[in-house]
């Protein structure tokens, strides 16, 4: 089965500087800063584990975490 769609030069057009309305659009937002996690935090999300500082294995633990979202988010 083809299904055929024209559309008329107009409709082309105005499509087209709506896309580019909208992208300059976006590119105009503010970029938000990262905000890391502070040591409180990881206590929080650590739990029962919570009583011993945060240092060595945790903190790196969370700092890779940290640096995967900033990669998958473009920072």
């Amino acid at each position: 089965m083809t299904i055929n769609i024209s559309f008329s030069n107009k409709s082309v057009r105005v499509a087209v500087e709506l896309n580019g309305e909208i992208e300059s659009a976006i590119s105009e937002l503010p970029q938000r800063t990262w905000v890391g996690l502070t040591d409180e935090e990881i206590r929080e999300i650590v739990g029962p584990y919570g009583d011993t500082p945060i240092k060595g294995y945790t903190r790196k633990l969370f700092d890779q975490i940290e640096a995967k979202l900033k990669e998958k988010n473009g920072q």
